[in-house]
């Protein structure tokens, strides 16, 4: 089953400083299909350069290349469901990027999504009304 990689488990993983880097690393190490959606990537290039280093958003362009991480394009069904996020969660303030996150994973057909956003993804329910498992703390041990 495919993880969805959001933004701050991004920086997570390139910013070698961050506490739970190594726990993002293993992660993503286990998984065999890790996701982006493609409408984060503006987010994750500033946040790299801005707070960490030009080093560190050069690494994750280089692991794009390598196919390290699948860049999943967003589709005219994604962006009603984004929307229909932003306006249900809007006391959240959850942004386009969360809820693009959200709205990859149930195209795909997963509720699992690397992520340091405790605050937000464990109030948004998935459209099949569950909540998403979150790793690494949620973690489990059949994939």
């Amino acid at each position: 089953m495919a993880l969805i990689v959001d933004s701050g488990a991004i920086v997570s993983i390139y910013s070698h400083s961050e506490i739970w880097h190594e726990a993002f690393v293993r992660v993503v190490s286990e998984e065999r299909l890790r996701v982006i959606p493609a409408s984060n990537l503006s987010e994750i290039d500033y946040v790299l350069a801005a707070k960490v280093d030009r080093a560190a958003r050069d690494a994750f362009l280089d692991d794009i290349r390598r196919e390290v991480f699948a860049i999943e394009p967003p589709t005219m069904a994604d962006f009603s469901r984004i929307a229909q996020l932003l306006a249900d969660y809007a006391d959240l303030d959850l942004g386009l990027a969360d809820a693009s996150v959200v709205a990859t994973a149930e195209r795909i057909g997963t509720e699992r999504i690397l992520t340091t956003d405790l605050r937000n993804f464990r109030v948004v329910r998935s459209k099949w009304g569950r909540p998403f498992r979150l790793l690494p703390w949620d973690e489990e041990h059949s994939h």
